[in-house]
């Protein structure tokens, strides 16, 4: 399983918010004329929480632990949201490309291509059959080296697909998961933070640093349409062993007039992904699934470039059936208050509980929607129309929700 190397100073983050609560409550003790014994019981509460990821069975070996939140989750959501925010991100993986021939092998290979003018792009890895062997982001960082940024789990398969299609290329193929680490620095103040470490201004595109604590690669993930959070996004690319002191900096040295970055967890990341209408590959989607099954397939595919794998069957999904799978992923916004768990069954409004047609993958309960319970759902092809209304199960009860596009948002009456 692999480790991440800022392990340690998540508990030290823990531990700091912990002793300011008790000082906070020690004061707010004494202001109310508490006995002493009273606010010398006061005592640091509470263990990192992780949730493990990469898990697919019953038997399966996790492949990383993700930090869920540090106690605080509405001012870790109001950081990425309000300020910057810094997230480990273990469940993340790089592969490398270098040589003449790297750009035209992955272009050869992945159903997107990097636009005109641009540096990056998201694009599927097929196999032959059509389905998806991973959800890249391809960073062209140099012209003669590309970056495939990945989920952790599909790290060895793409190396050894991307291996399979090397003949007399001329590139090499390096796997960064064991020597490097990502993290991310997320928020409206995201950039004057990144500013900050390197010591000069970030561009339009990826960037490598030396700094005192090692090499930065920078790549400014929302310029190119790669963030998942709708928010000044950036990847830092660290070697394992100055991925720790970059993390203590960031959180350490505030940039001039604002307020100093605050590490995040997966809680408060996946309400701002899902708010975002940002569905993850594992999660809301998996390897079963065509480019035309996951909602994503005009961010992800483009129709007009050459061959690629698997290219066949998408061409044909898209003309035959009018470029609708037989399910897909879709929004749903739930009428009551209560909220749909992964897992919860979504049903026919007229047909109700007799005709089960999908299921919610992903949910959250939506700050910037006024506490609207919201969530991706897999659903099939006579349910996809934003506007339909469908029931779902929601904490004991089935409720009335309504289909809408991945942003959540409902198509408007013409005024004419």
């Amino acid at each position: 399983m692999y480790e991440s190397p800022i392990k340690d100073a998540h508990v030290r983050v823990l531990q700091r918010l912990s002793e300011h609560r008790i000082d906070a409550a020690r004061r707010a003790a004494a202001v109310r004329g508490d006995a002493p014994e009273a606010r010398e019981s006061l005592q640091a509460v509470g263990v990192l929480d992780t949730v493990p990821w990469g898990v697919t069975g019953e038997d399966a070996t996790p492949i990383c632990e993700v930090v869920l939140d540090y106690g605080e989750l509405e001012a870790e959501y109001a950081a990425l949201r309000r300020g910057s925010a810094i997230f480990d991100r273990p469940d993340r993986a790089v592969v490398e490309l270098r040589g003449p021939d790297a750009k035209d092998l992955v272009d050869r290979l992945v159903t997107n291509s990097i636009p005109d003018g641009g540096f990056g792009t998201a694009a599927f890895l097929l196999e032959r059959t059509g389905r998806i062997a991973a959800d890249l982001r391809v960073v062209l960082t140099a012209p003669n080296r590309v970056l495939l940024e990945l989920d952790r789990c599909d790290e060895a398969r793409v190396r050894t697909q991307l291996d399979s299609f090397i003949f007399a290329e001329d590139v090499v193929v390096t796997a960064l998961g064991e020597t490097h680490h990502r993290v991310d620095v997320l928020g409206p103040d995201a950039p004057a933070v990144v500013e900050m470490l390197l010591g000069h201004s970030v561009v339009s595109g990826p960037q490598s640093t030396e700094i005192d604590l090692g090499v930065v690669e920078v790549v400014p993930l929302d310029l190119a349409g790669l963030g998942d959070v709708d928010e000044p996004s950036f990847a830092l690319l660290l070697r394992r062993e100055d991925a720790e002191p970059v993390w203590e900096r960031l959180l350490e040295q505030a940039a001039p007039g604002r307020r100093p970055a605050r590490a995040i967890g997966w809680n408060a990341y996946n309400i701002c992904r899902i708010e975002s209408g940002t569905p993850l590959f594992h999660v809301d989607f998996g390897p079963d699934a065509t480019p035309h099954e996951t909602g994503l397939v005009h961010d992800r595919v483009s129709f007009k470039k050459g061959c690629y794998p698997g290219q066949e069957v998408v061409a044909r999904l898209e003309s035959r059936a009018g470029g609708r799978g037989r399910r897909s992923v879709v929004g749903i916004r739930v009428d009551d208050a209560a909220l749909p768990v992964a897992g919860s069954q979504v049903f026919d409004a007229e047909a109700g509980v007799s005709a089960q047609v999908g299921m919610v993958t992903s949910s959250t309960v939506s700050p910037i929607r006024g506490a609207m319970p919201i969530a991706f759902a897999n659903v099939k092809s006579s349910h996809q129309d934003a506007g339909q209304r469908v029931l779902v199960n929601a904490e004991g009860a089935t409720v009335d929700a309504t289909v809408t596009s991945l942003n959540f948002e409902l198509p408007t009456d013409d005024v004419s």
